[in-house]
């Protein structure tokens, strides 16, 4: 906790618990809307709290996992979401490449005021439609390839989340 240096000892910035703390079931439903799967506090301390949640692609390769940070930033609080993924543009013979596949790449983040009771509806909308998109983006790609020569092939890399 932060204190301002006067001598009435009043907060300059809230505990963290105090500024994020009510975001956190909000922000797990989030998670649970996207994922359909139970989201999981990664790390927590006086800065801020990580959550987690796996992620399934549609054609079954490879994992992943959104991301959420939820921590103090300047006089605010800031959201982080992102895509951590172990899916890589495959070679010919149909192992991974050194290239991960980017078009399974999301990140989004919002800047909030530390008394916001709620997480910004515009934020919700392009989260959730973008986290969709991720996670469709091999697949319509390849739905708008011209021929094989466009399509995509991805493989997983060893690691999984």
């Amino acid at each position: 906790m932060v204190r301002s240096a006067g001598s009435s000892g009043q907060l300059a910035f809230p505990s963290i618990e105090d500024a994020v703390g009510h975001l956190v079931p909000e922000v797990e439903g989030l998670l649970r809307r996207v994922t359909g799967s139970e989201p999981h506090v990664v790390a927590s301390d006086e800065s801020g709290i990580k959550i987690s949640s796996p992620l399934g692609f549609p054609d079954g390769i490879g994992s992943g996992a959104v991301v959420v940070e939820l921590f103090r930033y300047r006089d605010g609080v800031r959201l982080d979401v992102r895509v951590e993924h172990n899916r890589f543009f495959a070679k010919a013979d149909g192992s991974p490449s050194d290239r991960p596949c980017f078009l399974n790449d999301y990140v989004g983040t919002v800047t909030i005021e530390p008394s916001t009771e709620s997480l910004p509806q515009e934020f919700v909308r392009q989260t959730v439609a973008g986290l969709s998109a991720t996670r469709e983006a091999v697949r319509r790609h390849n739905r708008q390839a011209r021929g094989p020569w466009e399509e995509i092939r991805v493989a997983a890399n060893d690691y999984s989340y």
